[in-house]
């Protein structure tokens, strides 16, 4: 199986963010190559979330601020689709 091109890369968490209900969340990780993904999350109960796309990023993005203009327009994000 190839490696994602983000394995053993370093990265830090520029923010993450949440749904407006709360039921999905969504952190943005910009690594050190440049590239920026995020990493989406369902709520599953109390303070739970679960990953999304079973341990897959979503992206590259060429910068943080174009990874969250991406994610609050999706349907999923805004709660009206899946």
């Amino acid at each position: 199986m190839d490696k994602s091109p983000t394995h053993g890369q370093e990265y830090r968490s520029v923010c993450k963010l949440y749904s407006a209900d709360g039921k999905r969340a969504a952190d943005v990780l910009e690594f050190r190559n440049g590239e920026t993904y995020l990493d989406e999350q369902e709520w599953v109960e109390g303070t739970t979330f679960q990953n999304r796309h079973s341990g897959r990023l979503v992206g590259p993005f060429a910068s943080p601020a174009d990874a969250e203009r991406f994610i609050a327009a999706t349907p999923w994000f805004r709660g009206s689709g899946q």
